[in-house]
């Protein structure tokens, strides 16, 4: 029987049940410190166009849309995703249509190039406050007019939960899930702010991509056991850690 294992999950507690799932059901510990709040802006002004298409880079922003004053009209347009997680949402949002990229912002990019022109109408961007990329600008450069709507903002936690500062003041092993630039960054700062930043150097980190792994490396310059997936995408990720 292969040793117990603890995992610390950090993304916000609607994104987190996939891979607490999987952990669990491999027999593993996990730990939740959720580095980032999203709060849904409800009040955001969405013009009412003729949308061909809704991009979402996270799932965050179908969940933003389900919440929208507006989602009944902006569910009638093509939703363009950034992967599986925001598929799953735009579809329990109600969007019938949806096609789906392959992990990141370029890949999404990429598909609305490939599959959507810029003659059959205006494209919505469900955003963030912080975005990566340029997918407006990029688009507009082969003449898709793209509007970009804030739905929802990541706000940063104040200092890492309870079990897992108790975790790492233990000096105890665990392999940390990060899976943004943003939350890899949050995440080094809590720690040297609760004074264990040492225990965190001394963890073993999966980090969704070399975007990631390059914040964790800034935030914590002396942590050396960091794994990369092959894709950016969590079946990936779940796959690397032997979970999925």
């Amino acid at each position: 029987m292969s040793p117990v294992r603890t995992f610390i999950i950090t993304r916000p507690v609607a994104d987190s049940g996939r891979f607490m799932e999987a952990v669990r059901a491999a027999g593993h510990a996990v730990l939740a410190s959720p580095l980032l709040e999203i709060r849904f802006n409800e009040g955001a002004e969405i013009p009412a166009r003729p949308w061909q298409a809704v991009a979402m880079t996270s799932a965050n922003g179908a969940r933003a849309i389900a919440a929208h004053p507006a989602r009944e009209s902006l569910i009638r347009a093509l939703a363009v995703t950034v992967g599986p997680a925001s598929t799953k949402a735009a579809k329990a949002a109600g969007f019938a249509r949806v096609l789906q990229a392959k992990g990141d912002v370029k890949a999404l990019i990429s598909t609305v190039l490939e599959r959507l022109s810029p003659q059959d109408g205006p494209i919505l961007y469900a955003s963030g406050a912080i975005t990566r990329g340029d997918l407006q600008g990029e688009l507009a450069v082969s003449g898709f007019d793209v509007a970009r709507v804030v739905l929802y903002e990541a706000v940063q936690a104040m200092e890492l939960s309870q079990p897992v500062r108790a975790h790492l003041a233990a000096g105890k092993g665990a392999t940390v899930a990060l899976y943004s630039p943003r939350s890899a960054k949050v995440w080094g700062r809590l720690a040297a702010e609760a004074g264990l930043a040492d225990a965190a150097c001394a963890m073993t980190y999966a980090c969704l991509s070399q975007n990631v792994a390059r914040a964790l490396r800034e935030a914590l310059p002396r942590a050396r056991d960091i794994l990369i997936p092959a894709t950016p995408d969590e079946a990936a990720l779940l796959r690397m850690l032997g979970l999925g």
